[in-house]
């Protein structure tokens, strides 16, 4: 990697500051794979303080998307994942890897169920599909606390529609994000947005959306981005002065738990223990999400091990099958040839053809080795003995004879033939 041409990390970054990194375009290899070398650079060499993910993305790969999740879901540096224009499909995905999510007011968010272009009905197909459809619902519903029906519900679309279209406003109505987490726009792209906006409502396509996001995230500045959500993440809420008489002191001590002549301190004291609780609580319950999330993904990955596995057994055994056949016809073509010319018999036919499905090579050696009845005829029929006999019309049998006959009569005695 060039680290004097970085083409994802924008502005500048040094070691505990805020760093912002771009994921601009689809979601295919040579996009992922430049990101995620620049987003472990920053990681593992620069260690900045926090890494920002702007987010401008018409989706893409399922399998790269994951590699871009995982990357930062498991930073070990708080990260922060901001839609700069459009985050469909794994762009969603990508989004929600970050500890923290955040729109512009202007940005659109959009939720589909995945599938694959050019997809047959076979069944490893469909189950590889489904698998990849469970997957991206559990992260939605880890990443935003919706229940699974929600989540499908956003995923299916409503009739004759391909997923779910959010603005900003909307994700907060959904309960996706907050609305402190939707990041007002600035006067002086306001008027931009607006034709941009108009655009994409009349039906544009994602990859236009995208390219025409792509040229007012220009004019946002890195630091400005920086300073808001710094405000955001740090802001407090106003608390409300007001006086409290004995009663009311009263029930909140009992309520407590303590003692009824327990003194403002204790009581002070008894809320900053589940103060900090509760901070523990929500860090175990962060991490258990993490862990699920991680969980998940292995469980991901074993499954389409084994629907790898399972494709690669189907086409072993359709080779297999293939051979068999084949090992077959040429098992019936050497017998069938055995038994035409004279070898074997008909009726010995299919116990040869049993003895050579054991053992091929030693019945194909063995038939070869057989003359068959034409040979043999030929054989006979060439034999120098033979002929001479045929020609006197008389058999070895029939010579034997003769001269037992000649012993006792004389030879003047012949015998006859009939």
């Amino acid at each position: 990697m060039d680290v004097n041409n970085l083409k994802h990390i924008v502005g500048s970054y040094e070691q505990g500051k805020p760093a912002v990194i771009r994921f601009f375009g689809p979601v295919e290899y040579w996009n992922v794979s430049e990101f995620n070398d620049e987003f472990l650079f920053l990681q593992e060499i620069v260690r900045p303080s926090k890494i920002i993910v702007a987010i401008n993305s018409e989706g893409g790969s399922v399998i790269y998307g994951m590699s871009t999740f995982s990357v930062i879901n498991s930073c070990p540096i708080e990260t922060e994942c901001v839609i700069e224009g459009i985050a469909a499909s794994m762009g969603s995905i990508i989004w929600s890897a970050g500890k923290r999510l955040y729109m512009h007011d202007y940005s659109l968010l959009m939720i589909h169920n995945p599938f694959i272009e050019d997809a047959t009905d076979d069944e490893n197909t469909k189950r590889s599909i489904e698998v990849f459809r469970k997957q991206i619902e559990t992260i939605y519903v880890k990443r935003f606390g919706l229940s699974e029906d929600q989540v499908k519900d956003i995923m299916d679309g409503k009739e004759n529609l391909d997923g779910t279209f959010f603005t900003a406003q909307e994700a907060v109505d959904a309960g996706v994000i907050p609305a402190s987490h939707v990041i007002e726009t600035e006067m002086a792209v306001a008027d931009k947005i607006g034709d941009v906006m108009a655009e994409a409502k009349e039906g544009g396509k994602d990859v236009q959306v995208r390219e025409m996001f792509t040229s007012i995230a220009a004019e946002i500045s890195n630091e400005k981005l920086i300073a808001r959500l710094e405000t955001i993440t740090n802001k407090k809420q106003p608390q409300t002065q007001h006086l409290m008489n004995e009663k009311d002191f009263k029930e909140i001590v009992a309520q407590l738990g303590l003692k009824e002549d327990a003194t403002m301190i204790a009581v002070s004291a008894k809320v900053g223990d589940l103060l900090k609780a509760k901070d523990e609580l929500a860090a175990l319950q962060a991490q258990h999400s993490e862990l699920n999330i991680k969980f998940t993904g292995k469980e991901t990955e074993v499954s389409n091990l084994k629907g790898e596995l399972a494709t690669a057994k189907a086409e072993l055994q359709k080779y297999k099958d293939a051979e068999a056949a084949a090992l077959k016809a040429e098992i019936e073509s050497v017998v069938d040839a055995a038994v035409a010319a004279g070898k074997i018999t008909a009726e010995a036919k299919e116990s040869w053809i049993q003895m050579a499905q054991n053992n091929f090579d030693t019945v194909k050696a063995t038939l070869a080795s057989i003359e068959g009845r034409k040979v043999i005829s030929e054989v006979i029929a060439k034999d120098p003995k033979n002929q001479e006999q045929a020609r006197n019309g008389m058999t070895e049998a029939e010579q034997q004879m003769q001269a037992k006959v000649t012993e006792v009569v004389g030879e003047n005695f012949e015998l006859k033939k009939f």
